[in-house]
C-alpha cells in the first residue's frame, strides 16, 4: 500500500501508528500496534491537535481505514 494518498485535495498519510509526522490538516492512518491491533483514522487540526476519527472502533485492515477516510471527506465536501 503506498504510503501518501489524496482524495479531493485532503491529504492523508498512512503511518507505522505515530501521528507526530502528521502537519495541520492531514488525515492518517495509523497502525495499533503495528497493525496487530487494527488501524485507526485521524485528522490534525490547525493547532496541531489530533483527533480520533474512528472512536475507538479499529478497522481489521489499513485498505478499510482508508476507505473511511474518504467516505468522511466526501461527507466534509459535501
Amino acid at each position: 500500500m503506498r504510503r501518501y494518498h489524496s482524495h479531493l485535495g485532503r491529504d492523508i498519510v498512512v503511518t507505522g501508528g505515530s501521528a507526530r509526522e502528521l502537519t495541520p490538516g492531514q488525515f492518517g492512518v495509523l497502525a495499533v500496534d503495528g497493525g496487530a491491533g487494527g488501524w485507526s483514522v485521524v485528522h490534525v487540526g490547525p493547532a496541531g491537535e489530533v483527533i480520533e476519527l474512528n472512536n475507538e472502533m479499529h478497522f481489521e485492515l489499513p485498505e478499510e481505514a482508508l476507505a473511511f477516510v474518504k467516505e468522511l471527506i466526501e461527507m466534509m465536501n459535501g
